[in-house]
């Protein structure tokens, strides 16, 4: 039983795959507008002409936005569009069928991650020198654990009554929120915003990517169960009518 619902998962991953990577609105804003920016700050900044630092202190900030538009705007959006257009009312009937759709919905936005993560290091990699495997391995494997976070706390958006365009707005105003408080916190000693971003999960997410896990370590934990915890809440309670269903 297990092994046909992970092949049923996987074909409809694929197809999942398939449908993001013909969506250039969508490819712009999580990959061109990222290495647009960093290569303006750079320029900003002189790192063109004289780099100094270590690459990942320069783009945690970077990986971690990116990796939380992924899961917000990606894994978290397309399974609110996906109940909106019907496709989860006309398909997803039963626990069997959640189950499937869930695994598809993770397994292909864990390949989209991935795919955005090497492609934004392969753009931003040259100007501190030459490109490093292992040095790509270790950032995969720190952003894929921020991704993860993000997608536990965008999949209980989905289980709202949320319709496209409330949806958009909520996790714009959530994302810019979460980067305003971040960037603020890192250039005040304001106590109050500190405390405030002991909360923010991009700001950790930020630091996760640029010391490691070693210092990270209850944090990354905490991320697995958050996420582990999430998928099974959502197979158990994904809402299955529209908002504008009225049956």
């Amino acid at each position: 039983m297990q092994s046909r619902t992970f092949s049923r998962s996987s074909r409809l991953a694929w197809l999942f795959i398939k449908e993001q990577l013909k969506e250039p609105i969508a490819l712009f804003w999580i990959i061109i507008s990222p290495c647009a920016a960093f290569y303006l700050l750079a320029l900003s900044r002189g790192w063109m002409s004289s780099v100094s630092g270590d690459y990942i202190e320069h783009t945690a900030w970077f990986y971690a936005y990116i990796s939380s538009s992924i899961a917000l705007f990606g894994f978290s959006f397309y399974i609110i569009g996906r109940r909106e257009s019907g496709y989860i009312r006309s398909f997803i009937y039963n626990n069997e069928a959640k189950r499937v759709f869930i695994l598809a919905q993770a397994l292909a936005y864990s390949v989209i991650a991935m795919i955005y993560c090497v492609v934004f290091y392969l753009a931003t990699r040259p100007p501190f020198g030459a490109y490093s495997t292992l040095e790509l391995m270790d950032i995969i494997s720190r952003f894929y654990t921020c991704y993860l976070l993000f997608c536990s706390i965008g999949i209980y958006f989905s289980l709202l009554p949320l319709n496209f365009q409330n949806a958009n707005t909520l996790f714009s105003i959530f994302s810019f929120a979460l980067l305003i408080l971040g960037l603020s916190g890192s250039f005040s000693t304001a106590p109050l915003l500190k405390t405030i971003n002991l909360g923010n999960p991009l700001l950790h997410a930020a630091e996760l990517i640029e010391n490691g896990f070693e210092r990270k370590t209850t944090f990354t934990l905490l991320t697995l169960f958050l996420f582990t915890s999430s998928l099974l809440i959502t197979i158990k309670f994904l809402r299955i009518n529209p908002v504008w269903s009225r049956y």
